[in-house]
């Protein structure tokens, strides 16, 4: 999803570690890792998944094809790979609330300065004297 005239920035992550560590708990520290590292990764390419492609997965995350291969067995489960992609519906649901907030923000922000710019006009032409 992207709206109009967003900017290229990527929006804020709300993180809720409670709600991670209970998701992850029963996950090795090194699977652990990988996973928020999918998730990041994912985020910070506008949440697009990343392929479940056993070269490239392994390099995002700096570690060997071999030890990927066991932790991906640990972490597939919370992913859904159907499209041979990482997709994490969690995620996407928070990026689509990241996006409207963000376009929220800047709409507000655009009628901020509007009003702004209208009072300036108006102080600047009460000042200057008027000439009939």
């Amino acid at each position: 999803i992207k709206f109009k005239n967003m900017s290229s920035k990527v929006p804020c992550l709300h993180f809720f570690p409670s709600d991670h560590i209970a998701d992850t708990l029963h996950l090795s520290l090194e699977a652990q890792g990988c996973y928020t590292l999918i998730l990041f990764h994912t985020w910070n390419n506008n949440c697009r998944p990343y392929k479940d492609d056993d070269k490239i997965v392994p390099r995002l995350l700096r570690i060997t094809p071999r030890k990927w291969r066991k932790i991906k067995e640990e972490i597939a489960p919370l992913f859904d790979l159907s499209d041979n992609t990482f997709k994490q519906k969690r995620l996407e649901q928070t990026w689509r609330k990241a996006l409207e907030r963000s376009e929220k923000a800047r709409e507000a922000a655009l009628i901020r300065h509007e009003k702004r710019r209208i009072y300036s006009d108006r102080r600047f032409a009460d000042v200057v004297r008027k000439h009939y």
